[in-house]
């Protein structure tokens, strides 16, 4: 699993970055499953097809798949989790096999927090054996959270800036245990030279340097000419 994190962990933040800029200023959302269909509502709406991985419930402090209750949503909502479940499958990922997955916190606080911290990890996860980057999550009542992927939507040109934001704030967002990886998978999801220290880009370069430890250390971006 924590493999799984490293290798999604920035091209899923860098999607999330995308959303946030595109609808951010959304009055309203819904989503009809049976319908397989996501909406904005508001100055800029939209509407998406969408995937249902799953639930954090911080009651039960437990995560549930969305496939674990066979016939309450239709199939075609379901591909990506079920995708999910076959990568666990092959690769022995028992947090991907299992219907429920419990979390710990003790706190409701704390279980609403952790409850959230798993759903993101369980969503890179989704978002690698899926192909589908973009996801959306949020409070349904009770704490409760949902985690949904939209399909359809399509990556900009990274840039300079916003890959160093990525970086910066990606690796804060969930642990991410190797940091090299992390950035050597980004490269290779999009397509991008990476030498091991330097990310070529477009519109410049970035430039990697990484501690002792092997953690993300000074990072330093320069526009091209």
């Amino acid at each position: 699993m924590q493999a799984l994190i490293d290798d999604g962990v920035f091209l899923a933040y860098e999607a999330q970055l995308a959303l946030a800029d595109r609808f951010e200023d959304h009055e309203h959302w819904d989503v009809d499953l049976a319908a397989g269909q996501f909406h904005f509502s508001g100055a800029n709406p939209a509407t998406f097809p969408v995937q249902f991985l799953g639930t954090a419930a911080p009651g039960p402090r437990s995560w549930l798949w969305g496939w674990a209750n066979p016939g309450q949503h239709p199939e075609s909502v379901l591909t990506a989790a079920t995708a999910t479940r076959a990568l666990g499958e092959r690769y022995d990922v028992p947090e991907l096999v299992q219907g429920e997955v419990a979390f710990d916190g003790a706190p409701d606080d704390d279980a609403v927090r952790t409850g959230y911290e798993l759903g993101w990890g369980l969503s890179i996860a989704a978002r690698l054996a899926s192909g589908t980057w973009f996801g959306y999550n949020a409070e349904v009542g009770g704490g409760t959270r949902v985690w949904l992927l939209l399909e359809g939507l399509l990556f900009d040109a990274p840039t300079v800036p916003r890959m160093l934001r990525v970086f910066g704030e990606g690796i804060r967002s969930i642990e991410v245990q190797d940091h090299r990886r992390a950035v050597a998978s980004w490269a290779s999801l999009r397509g991008a030279p990476w030498d091991g220290r330097t990310l070529t880009l477009s519109g410049g370069t970035i430039t990697v340097d990484f501690d002792e430890q092997g953690r993300l250390g000074h990072m330093e971006g320069t526009a091209g000419s």
